[in-house]
């Protein structure tokens, strides 16, 4: 069983892809955070900005699926959401963990591809 353990924790930490968690939707008062500053970069209000999609997810590191070259992030899975935004005609990810943590993802490898763990 250790040894189990042990290999699901690294394969988890060396993946770029996130697992989706048991809930769902991100909360309230971080998706609001996050449509206020989409809003005041593209020039638009917050109701301007709709949620496409919040889901759960576990995040394998500290990088919340978005790493940057020469780096280093906590590795240890972090639970977190993967929003989806859309204003003025153009698209938006960010990443945010639990803590209220979050980071605009664009080029986040594999994560685009996310499927529920019973469609996998």
């Amino acid at each position: 069983m250790p040894r189990l353990f042990v290999a699901l924790c690294l394969a988890g930490a060396l993946t770029s892809t996130a697992a989706i968690a048991q809930t769902s939707e991100a909360p309230t008062e971080l998706l609001d955070k996050i449509r206020a500053e989409v809003a005041a970069e593209q020039g638009l209000t917050a109701a301007d900005v709709k949620v496409i999609s919040s889901q759960a997810v576990n995040w394998p590191n500290g990088a919340l699926g978005c790493p940057k070259p020469g780096l280093m992030y906590t590795q240890a899975i972090v639970p977190g959401y993967r929003i989806e935004l859309e204003a003025g005609g153009k698209r938006f990810t960010y990443n945010a963990s639990t803590r209220g943590g979050y980071k605009r993802c664009e080029l986040a490898l594999g994560v685009g591809r996310l499927k529920p763990r019973s469609a996998q």
